[in-house]
């Protein structure tokens, strides 16, 4: 169940399997070629500072994921793909937070390293029509804590001006989680939720050098939505989830570049809103290289029930110490490089994140925030 809040993290270029987001219209015809792509990423957030560490290891999650894609056409009006990644973690998880003597709040870590694997595939089929397309995929997910199946389906429609496209699409995820130590620590012995988003986005083509996209996406998740792994954490049983992305792209001809620019605004019913701006300049040299450095600012609210140090009192009907639900802001850089040598493109890049609690928004912080370090390598076969 960890490793399943940190996918996001941790995946590199390949598609998230059962994932439905505001994305960029598809082609109305079917890829030309078969694509057979491979990915390694590394994921490595740093100790936790001493200075607030309670008991425990100070250790956090090194996560290792392997992913692998195939997509090819199929026929003249038809393509189909296939995901799959293994993912391993181990390293320590926060498991409460006290008050200290002068006031602060301090970090109880778990006392023995987590490992956990998890497995995940996806196929994914796409129908092409001469003004847009549909496609639907099936994923499962499997780890030693967490099951979850999964359906999502999406299409796009072109007008007759051919410069505006309207995309839309839905997901359902079915999981059920049971906690690998529910007995020693009395947790829950099994538990199960449901997943349920829409999206509908507009893309503009603005020029012959501007592109721009603006979608609004919602979610609902309902069941157990609790942490099984926090000493005290109690969360409402339904969360409503409301998510507005805009995106811009311009190319500049002369200098063989293009600006991606993203801005995105989340709010739910929890009381978490943030804000999300992206920045990247994708450069091509030789036709055959692309050098893409990125930046990244994130602001976020804590939710209403948020409590910097656990509520073993249980004062009120919710609470929760988890750092995820805090005040927090967060600056990022990125690098990414992709090199094409005949069939083969080889891509690589990374991502330095650093969070600040001086940078959040509303509400309390947490001394539990996150470091961390991404590296990712790869290779695209192209037949």
């Amino acid at each position: 169940m960890h490793s399943k809040t940190l996918l996001a993290l941790t995946s590199s270029a390949l598609a998230l399997p059962g994932v439905v987001a505001v994305s960029s219209a598809h082609a109305d015809t079917p890829p030309a070629v078969s694509v057979l792509s491979y990915r390694a990423s590394s994921y490595k957030e740093d100790d936790l500072d001493a200075s607030v560490l309670f008991a425990g290891s100070a250790e956090r999650y090194d996560i290792k994921v392997h992913q692998l894609r195939y997509s090819a056409p199929v026929g003249e009006k038809y393509s189909f793909s296939l995901d799959s990644s293994y993912e391993s973690m181990s390293g320590a998880s926060p498991w409460y937070t006290v008050e200290s003597v002068n006031g602060d709040a301090k970090v109880a870590m778990s006392g023995a390293t987590i490992y956990e694997k998890r497995r995940d595939i996806t196929a994914a089929g796409r129908r092409y029509f001469d003004s847009g397309n549909l496609g639907i995929s099936l994923t499962i997910s499997d780890e030693n804590d967490y099951r979850s199946n999964s359906m999502a389906v999406d299409g796009s429609f072109t007008l007759a001006n051919n410069s505006t496209t309207i995309s839309g699409g839905a997901s359902y995820s079915d999981d059920e989680l049971s906690p690998t130590d529910a007995l020693l620590f009395n947790r829950i012995p099994s538990a199960t939720k449901a997943n349920s988003s829409a999206f509908v986005s507009v893309t503009q083509i603005l020029n012959q050098f501007s592109i721009l996209q603006s979608g609004i996406s919602t979610a609902r998740a309902s069941g157990f939505l609790s942490d099984p792994y926090k000493l005290v954490d109690r969360r409402p049983e339904e969360r409503n989830q409301f998510t507005w992305t805009t995106s811009w792209r311009r190319y500049f001809r002369a200098q063989t570049s293009a600006l991606h620019a993203n801005y995105r605004y989340y709010d739910d019913d929890f009381g978490v809103s943030s804000h999300t701006l992206d920045l990247s300049l994708h450069k091509t040299f030789r036709r055959s290289i692309t050098l893409v450095p990125s930046l990244r600012y994130y602001q976020q609210d804590a939710a209403n029930f948020f409590t910097p140090a656990s509520d073993f009192l249980q004062a009120s009907d919710f609470n929760s110490a988890d750092f995820r639900l805090s005040s927090y802001g967060a600056l990022s850089a990125g690098l990414k490089l992709n090199a094409r040598v005949g069939k083969y493109t080889l891509v690589l890049s990374g991502e330095r994140y650093k969070a600040d609690a001086s940078l959040g928004g509303s509400g309390a912080s947490s001394p539990g925030i996150i470091d961390f370090t991404r590296l990712s390598a790869g290779i695209d076969f192209t037949f």
